[in-house]
């Protein structure tokens, strides 16, 4: 009788288990369909085409790489045209070559490659609750994943082909596994070396990618100590250079030169360090070699060679003014962090495209910047009540620090920022279910005390 007994009871136990992790997936799964049919309904209403910029040359290479004709671009008196071209590294290939890869199955669209950026900023909710409740716990990676499915900020650059959609997923993939696994756990250098890997498609997809690894670095250390963490970082490195290499040979094979991912690193360094710096894009008038520098990415030798002559002018700018450098470094902060209302021109093509109905465009300027700031308020102004000594804490800082660093060093794009939304939301969300649970402790304590 006593063995039917426990058995009776421990089985329905077992039960109610099952649907609590079962309601738990749907429940991640219902924001992530939310998430996509927001976004989804946002690229269909929106008419914005990649003329011109960064989203027309990934446009334009894709299609080529989807065509046969390879990583190369050429251009008219205009912009960017399909068809045979210059090889070239100017911008990572890991956009580009994810919309070949889209192209080819699919069929050359705009809406095809918006409808990836739907897809993959949907993908990347899950990830924002596994991270959310590893940091934190169940509560803030459920909320936090909400926020991220509607938040208008992240939705707002969906229908543009930037490559911040790609890059952000496997940032946060990244960030997950590194507070998951333990590099001291048995076969934790598994986990490493995925981490690795992860970190390699990141710097291919976006230069920022490379932080992953003084991001992790500092994790390790903290959890583990500086032997392990040496360790680690290691294996992390190589299992990068594994992923990298490949992209590496192929520059050196087509443009003669070495250039790990892209030549647009020396022009980023040099718009980020002269005279006319402005702290974000601003192209500059250096003439080297005969040509100006937003010419330099459609002749191999003219690309490698403003990538040389580029980052030497930056590196002597910044050694020789360092009141201005300082100055600099304030601007490349404030446009890094300000509104994603500067979005807007690019929606709409820049008048081309505008959003209807009339009072839309006002609308949602003024929606951007009081999310964005409110959020950016909620998650400074709440860090007292997460804040402690804990790595995976930490890690939310240190994230911060290090991309801010980064990008003194080069410049600052209100876009720039947008991968930090799922630490943002984290952060928000932790600070404000801490500060609930202590307020509601503090009442509890006053009604004991009264009765």
């Amino acid at each position: 009788m006593r063995a039917l007994s426990v058995s009776a009871i421990s089985k329905p136990q077992w039960r109610v288990a099952e649907l609590r992790v079962s309601s738990l997936a749907l429940s991640v799964g219902g924001l992530t369909l939310l998430g996509f049919a927001l976004r989804l309904a946002w690229v269909f209403y929106t008419d914005t085409i990649p003329l011109g910029g960064d989203p027309h040359w990934y446009y334009v290479v894709g299609i080529n790489i989807a065509q046969g004709a390879g990583f190369v671009a050429s251009r008219n008196e205009l912009w960017e045209i399909p068809g045979p071209g210059a090889p070239t590294a100017f911008w990572p290939p890991g956009y580009p070559f994810a919309l070949g890869a889209l192209f080819k199955v699919f069929g050359v669209g705009i809406s095809t490659a918006q409808v990836l950026n739907a897809v993959l900023g949907a993908m990347t909710i899950p990830f924002v609750f596994a991270l959310g409740r590893r940091i934190f716990d169940v509560r803030v990676g459920l909320v936090a994943a909400g926020l991220f499915a509607i938040f208008p900020n992240v939705i707002a650059g969906t229908p543009l082909l930037f490559p911040e959609p790609l890059f952000g997923l496997i940032f946060a993939v990244a960030l997950w596994l590194l507070v998951t696994y333990s590099p001291a756990e048995s076969n934790g250098w598994r986990a490493v070396a995925v981490f690795g890997l992860l970190t390699g498609m990141a710097a291919l997809t976006r230069g920022q990618g490379a932080l992953l690894l003084p991001i992790a670095a500092l994790y390790w250390l903290a959890i583990a100590g500086w032997r392990q963490a040496a360790l680690s970082t290691g294996i992390a490195a190589i299992a990068a250079v594994v992923i990298i290499s490949p992209w590496t040979i192929r520059n050196a094979v087509e443009l003669h030169a070495f250039v790990p991912i892209s030549t647009n690193s020396g022009a980023a360094l040099r718009v980020g360090h002269n005279e006319d710096s402005i702290g974000m894009t601003k192209w500059t008038d250096d003439d080297v070699g005969g040509f100006r520098m937003w010419e330099s990415p459609y002749r191999p030798d003219w690309e490698v060679l403003g990538y040389r002559e580029y980052t030497k002018l930056a590196i002597g700018y910044a050694l020789t003014h360092p009141v201005h450098e300082v100055e600099l470094a304030g601007l490349k902060i404030y446009h890094l962090y300000r509104s994603d209302s500067t979005v807007i021109p690019w929606l709409n093509t820049l008048g081309a495209t505008p959003l209807e109905p009339e009072g839309l465009q006002t609308a949602l300027r003024y929606t951007l910047d009081v999310s964005y700031y409110a959020l950016i308020f909620v998650t400074i102004g709440s860090a007292i009540f997460w804040f402690r000594r804990d790595a995976k804490r930490w890690l939310l800082v240190n994230v911060l620090v290090v991309w801010t660093l980064f990008h003194i060093l080069f410049l600052g794009e209100p876009r720039y920022h947008v991968p930090l939304y799922p630490l943002f939301l984290i952060a928000a969300t932790g600070g404000i279910l801490a500060c609930i649970d202590r307020v509601r402790a503090a009442l509890d304590d006053r009604r004991e005390a009264a009765g």
